[in-house]
């Protein structure tokens, strides 16, 4: 055989590298890195303006995270989804989507093509998911952020509190439509800067995610659990790290916190695993607590009674998405050492607000802590989310109990309260309701009855036994 010709060779080797190229499996995205724009230049850009920012498999956070851009990487963008909130962008020959609220397109969107991409998929009946257990006890306080915030932040650094809680209404942020939002970022800014740790309690859909013929006179839940697990999870990673806790809804179990829709606790608990999902996708270190119910004796549809409300969520999957289990074990007009089996054993007495466990701290907690052996979800920690008790000459309707609370007794309840739960060893972060209301709302409004600053409660509070 006759040796090749150089030309033959080459034309060989040329041969065998198309052939090579045409086997060798696509490219991935790089963690973190990105392709510069073409050459040529496509029609549509979008700049990263966030520092580290996720790409994902589809429109929201519920989707899985393939590849990470940063800030300044310019990339081509193919298209939207139906709100314009996410554009799909191309990274390396493969397609991708971003949160559009940290990108700067290079022109209107408003002639991309809508992208329709199926549902997120849900995980294997049985699976797994993490979770942190947060096996710690802290000192915390509900706040209203929007009175006098530098006060508030003075009175939570004097009285040694490492937590601070804050309702934040998801309506208020994103009232105008999906992916209008207006972030809180200079209460976030203020309280973290300040060295706070931070419990989010998300409440409150916007009219455009209620349900059609939603009773819009109260907050209520979502039609599509998604939209609200997309909001949070773009909240836990915006403020990845600042802040440091989100509690999903707030006392579910009670009609009007729920719309005045049907009490229903597997909706709920969908609503929590889509949004355990999205927030752990955004910011794995964000600790997930599920959604407090109220004790109440009163029945369906008004409310679901919070112990039977609990183990409906148990047995619809609770367990699985939560790192830690809230409550609000409310102590009413009587001490957090008294149990509803004292007042049946007729050692105890009050004119009202006795008759039923629910309006006991202790039984509450207990109850909860039960309830959670019971199923297996011994290793996590209640949160009490709210506590506290009242104190006024003056109660509003259905709070007289809190004229059976002088001042005096309203900061040793409190501080009892605390030493109590720090001794069982199974109480997380306990959110004293409330640190500041009584000097934003009239002294008509029941919060005002809670609040402690500048009162007595508040020196008890400071100088408490820990």
């Amino acid at each position: 055989m006759t040796r090749p010709t150089r030309l033959l060779r080459l034309t060989l080797v040329l041969l065998a590298t198309v052939l090579l190229g045409m086997l060798a499996p696509a490219p991935q995205v790089h963690a973190n890195s990105l392709p510069a724009p073409l050459a040529d230049g496509p029609d549509l850009t979008a700049k990263v303006t966030g520092n580290v920012v996720n790409l994902r498999t589809g429109p929201s956070t519920g989707y899985t995270v393939i590849g990470r851009t940063t800030e300044g990487k310019t990339l081509a963008v193919t298209g939207k989804n139906d709100g314009g909130s996410w554009l799909q962008v191309s990274v390396s020959g493969k397609t991708a989507w971003i949160s559009g609220q940290y990108v700067q397109p290079s022109g209107s969107i408003d002639a991309l093509p809508v992208v329709k991409v199926a549902p997120p998929p849900k995980a294997a009946a049985g699976a797994p998911a993490p979770s942190r257990a947060a096996g710690f006890f802290g000192y915390g306080a509900q706040v209203d952020p929007w009175a006098d915030r530098g006060r508030a932040i003075g009175a939570l650094k004097d009285l040694q509190f490492e937590w601070v809680k804050f309702q934040l209404r998801w309506t208020d942020f994103e009232g105008g439509g999906p992916g209008q939002r207006n972030w809180p970022d200079d209460v976030i800014n203020d309280l973290s800067g300040n060295g706070l740790k931070i419990l989010a309690s998300v409440v409150n859909a916007p009219a455009w995610a209620r349900p059609a013929g939603a009773d819009l006179g109260v907050g209520g839940p979502p039609a599509d659990h998604w939209t609200y697990a997309s909001f949070v999870g773009e909240f836990a990673g915006r403020y990845c790290g600042r802040v440091n806790a989100i509690e999903v809804w707030n006392e579910q179990n009670m009609h009007y916190e729920w719309g005045n829709e049907k009490l229903d606790a597997a909706r709920y608990v969908r609503l929590l695993e889509a949004s355990y999902r999205s927030i752990k996708a955004a910011c794995p270190s964000t600790i997930v607590v599920s959604g407090a119910p109220t004790p109440t004796g009163a029945p369906p549809p008004v409310a679901v009674r919070d112990t039977t409300y609990l183990e409906q969520m148990y047995r619809a999957g609770l367990r699985r998405w939560s790192d830690a289990i809230g409550v609000h074990p409310s102590g009413f007009g009587n001490p957090p050492d008294a149990r509803v089996q004292d007042w049946q054993a007729g050692n105890y007495s009050r004119p009202s607000h006795v008759s039923d466990s629910s309006f006991y701290f202790r039984n509450t907690m207990e109850q909860y802590r039960n309830i959670m052996v019971k199923y297996g979800d011994g290793n996590k920690r209640l949160w009490p989310t709210e506590f506290g008790w009242a104190s006024t000459g003056s109660p509003a309707p259905g709070y007289e109990y809190a004229a059976y609370n002088n001042e005096q007794q309203q900061g040793e309840y409190i501080a009892r309260a605390y030493q109590i739960m720090k001794g069982w060893g199974w109480v997380g972060v306990a959110f004293l309701w409330n640190l500041n209301f009584n000097t934003s709302v009239p002294a008509h409004d029941e919060k005002w009855a809670f609040g402690i600053l500048g009162r007595p409660a508040y020196d008890i509070v400071k100088n408490m036994q820990r």
